[in-house]
């Protein structure tokens, strides 16, 4: 669908479009020019791990990087501190979300280097409205923690995390990243598969084995980067169920990831276009990170639903997962995390507290899922503890040699 409309041609409001600032206003009326401010949010702690030489060439590299964008989209770009500034011509001839989009991948999508040093760019970006009247550039990214953590393991865990980034981001780009597929089958008829959930691994490997990588996501998450890579997976599996009009397709997404904005503009737009992938599409919130913004990820579980996707929430009972995300989310599916049964097999009060949190679970969502279900045993007892479907190796058709990293 093209968004590009002619000057003076009139529309219902796109809200979507229209809650970032592109567009033309109720009346119909274009604004004189779009303007963006991004802001570099890590350049504090860029600047502690790597000293004030590398934060100063980031800065640089950043602005040639924006006026190279501005040379193929007509405009301006200035940069203070660690906020840039946008000005573009004629917005009306690009009415889509795009605009936007590629500020921040323009900006952020390849790392920056210093000799040995490198760091990945986290960039903010946000529309303000440009009338010709002043207005506080602080005021249009609203300022978020950014504290530095000044002991030393920390920075070691810096570089550490971006080194990670580093081979993940470098495998997507070299067409590494890929797929593998678990099936999510229901608990008392296992030969029936509600859904595959798609496991992130990279390719060529040694001997052609397939490592997964799913548990480096964390370092992206610490960082800061996972929307990348986030948006890259579920953009993978629209256009795999695009292809497939049989397939039924789950995949992660990281909490910090779960806020609709526009980063998101584009896939809420495809899957409004194409409501049958919508409705074969299942969106996991992992729980690996705290979820720090509750309303926005009601609203982001609340527009994917309205679309028809169903949101699954992932990882309960690990590390961050919390009653307040479980009963507040209004997700579609809940899936207990993998140790939960394990525990079990040993202890009969872990059976018990098992069955309790199924039996919660199923008060906030309409299915159960216990992963890590390997054998029989395990599956009886899930089924035991009222689960209504089953994921794990046993009923796993990979068994090819993958590495779980």
């Amino acid at each position: 669908m093209s968004h590009h409309r002619s000057r003076g041609s009139r529309r219902e409001p796109d809200s979507l479009l229209e809650r970032f600032g592109i567009g033309q206003n109720t009346r119909g009326e274009w604004p004189a020019a779009l303007c963006i401010v991004a802001t570099v949010v890590n350049l504090p702690q860029v600047e502690h791990v790597f000293g004030a030489t590398f934060a100063m060439n980031m800065r640089h590299v950043l602005r040639e990087r924006a006026r190279e964008l501005c040379r193929h989209y007509p405009g301006a770009a200035a940069m203070s501190g660690e906020h840039m500034l946008f000005v573009f011509d004629s917005p009306q001839e690009r009415q889509d979300p795009s605009l936007l989009d590629l500020v921040l991948s323009s900006l952020a999508d390849r790392p920056v280097r210093l000799g040995s040093a490198i760091a990945f760019p986290v960039v903010e970006a946000n529309v303000a409205r440009f009338d010709d009247a002043p207005f506080d550039i602080n005021s249009v990214n609203p300022a978020q923690a950014r504290d530095v953590q000044p002991d030393d393991k920390w920075q070691e865990q810096f570089v550490a995390d971006t080194r990670v980034a580093e081979y993940i981001f470098k495998a997507m780009d070299d067409g590494q990243l890929d797929f593998d597929f678990e099936r999510v089958c229901d608990a008392n008829e296992p030969a029936m598969t509600l859904y595959h959930e798609a496991l992130l691994c990279k390719t060529g490997e040694a001997a052609g084995r397939r490592l997964r990588v799913g548990s480096d996501v964390r370092a992206l998450e610490r960082l800061g980067v996972v929307r990348r890579l986030d948006r890259w997976v579920v953009d993978s599996v629209v256009r795999r169920l695009t292809v497939d009009r049989r397939a039924r397709l789950g995949c992660n997404i990281s909490a910090r990831s779960a806020a609709i904005d526009v980063q998101w503009a584009l896939l809420v737009a495809t899957l409004a276009e194409d409501p049958d992938v919508a409705s074969r599409l299942t969106i996991e919130i992992t729980e690996t990170y705290p979820l720090a913004n509750l309303e926005a990820a009601r609203e982001f579980v609340s527009t994917l639903r309205s679309l028809g996707c169903r949101i699954a929430l992932d990882d309960v009972g690990h590390d961050f997962g919390s009653l307040r995300n479980l009963l507040s989310l209004g997700a579609d599916i809940v899936k207990l995390d993998r140790a939960l049964v394990a525990e079990c097999c040993s202890d009969a009060a872990a059976a018990a507290r098992l069955s309790q949190l199924v039996d919660l679970a199923k008060v906030c969502a309409t299915s159960v899922v216990v992963e890590g279900i390997e054998t029989q045993d395990d599956a009886s007892i899930a089924r035991a503890c009222g689960a209504t479907g089953l994921q794990g190796y046993l009923y796993s058709s990979l068994n090819n040699g993958t590495v779980n990293r």
